[in-house]
């Protein structure tokens, strides 16, 4: 059974479509939200500055009102967080709750780019773009209205910057003595959990963090639909 909270949610999120549908131009549209169809708690986001034509593809798992958890997971490279990792919003959830869904995301839109650098290089912003059409197939199947047409070299951007992603990881692993990356499920795979998120233990399974497929799943019981 769908919980009050993502019936209101669904209801939101309707009245925010049709009034971004008025918009001709996409550059006009600071976030883009849909749910995903086997689990209604699963959000897909895609964030967009149009100031420095940053864009950003992520997941938010919305628990209930028994199970208030907002769990943010970045699918494209940014400053601010790591990739295919699990970032707990619950501080957020009041927020959610008694101001809507556009307050949220405007909160979440400003955390990403008010505080970001006022140049950013058009290679950063291209490859944020490129990332999202080479890399995350749900972001082609869910946004076609957002894709265009990708620019000579963007395959290679992208290889480049996975090939250096890699090699800075195994190097920060042989630096500190490692030899092998810790992928048991605790609470270390949460960054920047409140203290409540720690006190309750895991909340969400880790799945594999080389596809954007995999989705934020609440460990134990799933969360009521």
């Amino acid at each position: 059974m769908v919980s009050l909270l993502t019936r209101r949610l669904l209801r939101e999120w309707k009245n925010l479509t049709r009034y971004s549908a008025h918009f001709a131009d996409r550059r006009n549209v600071l976030f883009h939200l849909k749910p995903q169809d086997s689990n209604l708690h699963i959000w897909h986001l895609v964030l967009y500055d149009p100031t420095t034509s940053v864009e950003l593809y992520l997941k938010l798992l919305i628990g209930s009102e028994e199970e208030p958890a907002i769990i943010l997971k970045c699918l494209t490279p940014n400053e601010l967080y790591p990739t295919n990792r699990n970032i707990s919003l619950t501080h957020l959830n009041c927020l959610l709750i008694y101001r809507g869904l556009t307050p949220f995301l405007q909160h979440i839109w400003r955390h990403f780019f008010e505080k970001s650098a006022v140049e950013v290089s058009s290679e950063k912003s291209r490859l944020t773009i490129a990332w999202n059409r080479i890399i995350c197939k749900n972001f082609k199947n869910l946004f076609p209205e957002l894709l265009g047409t990708l620019a000579p070299g963007d395959y290679q951007l992208v290889k480049d910057h996975y090939r250096n992603t890699v090699n800075s990881q195994v190097e920060s692993v042989t630096n500190t003595g490692r030899d092998k990356v810790e992928e048991s499920c605790t609470t270390n795979n949460l960054i920047a959990c409140d203290g409540e998120l720690h006190n309750r233990g895991p909340v969400l399974k880790r799945r594999q963090d080389t596809s954007d497929s995999n989705d934020l799943e609440p460990s134990g019981k799933r969360f009521r639909r």
